[in-house]
């Protein structure tokens, strides 16, 4: 009898400019993405950045779903803008690999997933626009919140007939947050399915059928106590198809 084995979801992740005492440096993604996955029933595969154009496609090649996760801010450049005074720690071999991998997804429909930076760089990818600083904002209520990662501090509102609503089985929910940039412009491809109570874009998704959904909250850090948080994790990893035989 032939083996099956799960979906397999590829994580991309960061470095960090923090150094230990022997001055080596750190690459990491918070245990919380991948956890939340496998719980949903797939494995997870870390995709550690490239710049090297056939490695990107055979990750693309190798994985079932990818998930673009949080981290540092987007460089400007990238959206022909000049930075902010109050732009935040940039990361440019991330950026390309990830912005790269998201426009490789999109067009090989690639079930793809966006967390807090991975909803930006979803609609970066495109073609789409950020604000550099929310703060900034006239109208702005509080984005980065000052409590713990898993409790929730604002209310999202969800579009009744988008794939979101039908993953989260709720159009009304409290989210965590925890970002200054957010969309200002989402790109053709994409159309904006939740906002929050000052109007900012909270959830991006595809216009057609691919699934390619970005989130700006953080529904790993509540998806043990959180149903739609759960669901969004479950039906993700539902849209990867069957498991694959060996």
């Amino acid at each position: 009898m032939p083996a099956t084995c799960l979906p397999l979801v590829g994580i991309t992740y960061s470095d960090t400019a923090f150094r230990d005492q022997e001055m080596r440096l750190r690459t990491y993604v918070t245990r919380k993405y991948f956890q939340a996955v496998q719980r949903a029933g797939a494995d997870v595969i870390l995709l550690p950045p490239s710049m090297e154009p056939a490695t990107w496609q055979r990750y693309l090649d190798l994985i079932d779903g990818l998930l673009l996760p949080g981290g540092e801010d987007i460089d400007p450049r990238y959206m022909g803008e000049e930075p902010s005074p109050k732009l935040g720690l940039v990361n440019p071999f991330r950026d390309v690999f990830e912005l790269e991998m998201a426009r490789l997804a999109f067009t090989a429909r690639k079930p793809t997933l966006g967390i807090c930076r991975g909803v930006q760089v979803m609609a970066v990818a495109l073609g789409g626009k950020l604000h550099q600083h929310v703060p900034a904002l006239p109208e702005a209520i509080q984005h980065s919140q000052q409590g713990p990662r898993w409790s929730t501090s604002h209310r999202v509102r969800v579009e009744p007939r988008s794939r979101l609503a039908a993953w989260l089985g709720t159009t009304e929910l409290f989210t965590n947050s925890f970002h200054h940039q957010a969309v200002r412009q989402p790109p053709a491809g994409l159309k904006v399915v939740a906002v929050a109570g000052d109007g900012l874009p909270e959830a991006l998704e595809a216009v057609d059928d691919r699934i390619f959904v970005g989130v700006q909250w953080h529904p790993e850090e509540t998806s043990l106590s959180d149903e739609p948080s759960r669901r969004l994790f479950l039906e993700f990893v539902a849209a990867l198809g069957s498991p694959r035989q060996l």
